[in-house]
């Protein structure tokens, strides 16, 4: 699915949810949620790709696989908590979208923990 099929997707399914929210809000919150799952299924074919591009590119880089893969979960997390957050907006749930957001940032920096190691190894090699 090309990014034209996917903004009129988005677009048709926006103007359903304008007048299904006024009728029948508790759809407008699955139809929304279908929409996007649609959306996101449609561009995991590009999302293997590059998974793939970046693999390569790491291993004739001579990155280990640990590297790699910490940056993989930590774009993961960072667009599954902005996926999650954008669905609790939706719903009218602002705090639950932030702490969503907030926890997901949490992820992130535990994820990280392995690589601002070797950061700071690095450093002490490199001042000893």
């Amino acid at each position: 699915m090309d990014i034209f099929q996917i903004v009129i997707l988005g677009i048709t399914a926006s103007l359903i949810l304008l007048i299904l929210r006024r009728e029948r809000p508790e759809l407008a919150l699955v139809l929304s949620m279908a929409a996007g799952a649609a959306i996101l299924v449609a561009v995991l074919p590009g999302l293997r790709m590059v998974i793939t591009a970046f693999s390569d590119i790491a291993r004739e880089a001579g990155v280990g696989p640990l590297y790699f893969g910490i940056i993989l979960k930590v774009v993961a997390i960072a667009y599954i908590a902005d996926l999650g957050a954008s669905i609790c907006r939706d719903a009218d749930e602002n705090l639950i979208a932030s702490r969503i957001e907030m926890a997901g940032k949490i992820l992130i920096l535990v994820c990280s923990i392995p690589i601002i190691q070797g950061i700071v190894e690095l450093i002490r090699t490199l001042l000893a």
